[in-house]
Parts: structure tokens; C-alpha cells; sequence
């Protein structure tokens, strides 16, 4: 009955909007990741600007639920040999050689950074954070509204992935967008690390494969 009551109440209090779309499993095998989204996402492709200056081809995944947000971006740095090729063989541009390795060694802290110079809130949460034993980042901002930002940033075999859930005050955090993520190969099986003694990944099959 407890559970009941409470159940009810949440129903009552959270935005019907939220409700009002069906959740859907998205798998996207090309760029090797599953993510739960309310709705259908539009997909465009677009341009990633990296810390060293260069354009890396990336796709944003967003759903908009205003004044929700739901957007999933992901950049693919395994193009960053053929763009730092491309882009040193400018007479503009001097290149020793270790861009493509910096860029790929920093996309996470590089990516945190961007969200914090915005400043378009207060930071509250600043830390490490992983999907599956897959190293990242994790940021949440509020506003001055009320409304609250979670950002999570993940890396792995040079594909970033950059996850932003925007809510007003009233709203249950994004946790079921946030916290979905799976990181596939290229067999579309999931991909997920436990860490020996000396904290090298080792890849085990997850419990629901």
C-alpha cells in the first residue's frame, strides 16, 4: 500500500510530458552504442571542434521535450589520423607529429571543460564515472531556474560519448537516459570491463549476454 501511495504521488507531481512519450531502446551499431531515449531521436551530422583546433566528424542523437532535453553526441576520433594528415600537409599548420595521441589521451577532460566554461549554472557534481567498467566523467549543473543539467562523458576505442539530460526543477533526473548507455563492438555485443590488480581492463561477458 505504501508503495501504492507513493507511486501515485509521483505520478501526480512529475510533468505529464514526461509520460506522454513512449521510452524507447536505441541501438545504433555504427557508432557502437545503446541508449534509452523518450522518443525517436533526430539525428544530424555536425562538426567537433578538439582541444588542438581540428574538426572532427561527429553525430548528435536528441530527442526535445520542452523544457526537456535529451541529446546524445558522439565524435569519431578514429578519424583523427586522416584529419591531422589532412590538416598538417596545410602550409598553416606546424604538426610534431603527437596530435592525434593528446586529442585522444584528453577528449574527456577537453569535453568536461567545455561544459564548464559555459557556465549557464552551478556546478554541483564534478567527478570520475564509468558505464561498464568504460572510463568517464560525469558533471551536473543547476540553474537559476531550477532546472538541472547531467552530463556524462565516456571514451573508448577512440568514439566519445557525450551524454546531456536538461530537466526543469520539478522533474525526476534524467537517470534512465544518463545511466543506459552500453558501448557495443563491432559484433554489436556489449562491451563491459572488471580490472586486475595492476587496474588493467579486462573484458567479461555481462550477465545479460
Amino acid at each position: 500500500m505504501r508503495s501504492l501511495l507513493l507511486t501515485s504521488l509521483l505520478i501526480v507531481l512529475y510533468p505529464a510530458s514526461i509520460f506522454a512519450q513512449a521510452w524507447i531502446e536505441y541501438v545504433d551499431r555504427a557508432e557502437r552504442f545503446m541508449v534509452n531515449f523518450p522518443g525517436e531521436p533526430q539525428i544530424e551530422a555536425i562538426t567537433y571542434l578538439t582541444e588542438l583546433g581540428a574538426e572532427m566528424p561527429a553525430r548528435m542523437y536528441s530527442v526535445e521535450l520542452p523544457p526537456s532535453h535529451y541529446s546524445l553526441t558522439v565524435v569519431d576520433y578514429t578519424q583523427a589520423p586522416r584529419v591531422y594528415r589532412e590538416r598538417c600537409a596545410r602550409i598553416a599548420y606546424e604538426c610534431d607529429g603527437f596530435e592525434v595521441g593528446t586529442e585522444i589521451r584528453g577528449a574527456i577532460a577537453f569535453a568536461a571543460w567545455n561544459y564548464r566554461k559555459r557556465r549557464d549554472g552551478e556546478l554541483t557534481f564534478d567527478a570520475y564515472a564509468q558505464v561498464d567498467g568504460v572510463p568517464g566523467h560525469q558533471l551536473q549543473f543547476t540553474s537559476a531556474d531550477g532546472s538541472r543539467t547531467f552530463v556524462a562523458i565516456h571514451l573508448h576505442e577512440r568514439r566519445l560519448y557525450i551524454l546531456e539530460g536538461r530537466v526543469p526543477e520539478a522533474a525526476p533526473p534524467p537517470g534512465l537516459f544518463q545511466q543506459s548507455l552500453v558501448i557495443l563492438d563491432e559484433a554489436g555485443r556489449r562491451i563491459r570491463y572488471v580490472y586486475d590488480d595492476n587496474d588493467r581492463p579486462v573484458r567479461v561477458a555481462p550477465a545479460d549476454q
